[in-house]
């Protein structure tokens, strides 16, 4: 690929055998929910680890490390036995099924082999591991089962609407946990199960958009100029919007981290004319700068680091779309733990 923000990684046979051996595990074992899971993807990720040649572990090494917007892991082996059903199962069932356990084990193991370890928020999806995207709640090109012009879409992951580029909720903060909020995802890993459309998962690498905006914009987007209102996936009475934050931040290890929403930023109103100004021309340039697509299916995982890298998708042709999603925090993050095994944090 073209953009020096993006990378590749494939496997030779013996590494691809030692993955599908570790993911058939886990996925027995219950799965990136199941007590005891996390301490098993990373031994299975050092194992799988020290096969790396150099150029492999030199790739590792660079998302490990934040300089990466994305990193795609391809030509993987896709599970066997797993034809197109004609409409997407219910929800409950498919969070059990194994093939989805083996996808969501197979992204874990691939977070801990770049160092980052799954999580939860505590007011988000039920305060489990394991995400799976896809229209369970309407709003696609087709209709659901019982979808009328009357119902209410949920703009989020779970319902079939177009999603413009966005980092992953919260806002409050990127590294270190501020005011009683943790952490924004480091990253988001996915894969596909289902995807008969083709369509893709959009990427907009960040680094070139703030380099093209002027020293005086990229200060004033670090100020705390911003609002943002509240995820609507969020639990019902739990989360909520903020006001002042910042669109930018810089941190320790010399890098950068953007949290913004094309749907849910805005202006604070006791912003200055710069932020004003600053806010449009980054949003001038977002709109000007072209996405980087990657049509996931079961034989390839992309990890995407929320810092740095807007991700999003336009309105799904196909409701038996199924991506298989994990949240990871990087070893530089900072989140509030409530729990440990399996890792949940206060959102």
């Amino acid at each position: 690929m073209k953009d020096c923000e993006v990378a590749t990684l494939k496997f030779d046979n013996e590494q691809l055998d030692q993955l599908h051996t570790a993911s058939l595990d886990l996925a027995r074992h219950g799965g990136p929910q199941a007590p005891g899971a996390a301490l098993k993807a990373r031994l299975w990720a050092r194992l799988l680890e020290a096969r790396l040649d150099p150029v492999q572990q030199a790739t590792v090494n660079l998302f490990a490390d934040g300089r990466l917007a994305a990193l795609l892991f391809a030509r993987l082996r896709a599970p066997k036995d797993d034809p197109l059903p004609e409409q997407l199962p219910e929800l409950c069932v498919l969070e059990k099924d194994l093939t989805c356990l083996y996808l969501g084990a197979r992204n874990q193991v691939l977070l801990e082999l770049v160092r980052y370890r799954a999580f939860a928020f505590d007011i988000d999806n039920d305060g489990k591991h394991l995400r799976l995207v896809g229209n369970f709640k309407g709003g696609g090109r087709q209709p659901r089962p019982g979808e009328t012009r009357q119902t209410q879409i949920e703009l989020s992951s779970h319902a079939g609407l177009r999603l413009g580029p966005h980092t992953e909720a919260p806002y409050h903060c990127s590294v270190l946990a501020r005011d009683g909020h943790s952490p924004a995802p480091s990253a988001l890993v996915l894969s596909a199960r289902w995807n008969p459309a083709n369509q893709p998962t959009r990427i907009v690498p960040l680094r070139a958009v703030i380099e093209g905006l002027g020293s005086l914009d990229v200060l004033a987007l670090s100020s705390r100029s911003f609002d943002f209102t509240r995820s609507e996936c969020f639990v019902d009475g739990r989360g909520a919007g903020g006001s002042a934050t910042s669109i930018i931040d810089f941190d320790a290890q010399g890098g950068f981290s953007v949290r913004y929403n094309a749907y849910r930023f805005s202006l604070n109103e006791q912003a200055s004319d710069a932020a004003a100004r600053a806010f449009d021309a980054f949003q001038a340039r977002l709109a000007q700068t072209p996405s980087v697509d990657f049509v996931l299916q079961p034989d390839s995982v992309l990890l995407v680091n929320n810092t740095r890298a807007l991700h999003g998708r336009e309105r799904l042709d196909d409701n038996r779309r199924l991506l298989v999603r994990l949240f990871g925090y990087s070893r530089f993050a900072r989140p509030l733990i409530l729990k440990e095994d399996p890792l949940l944090v206060r959102g």
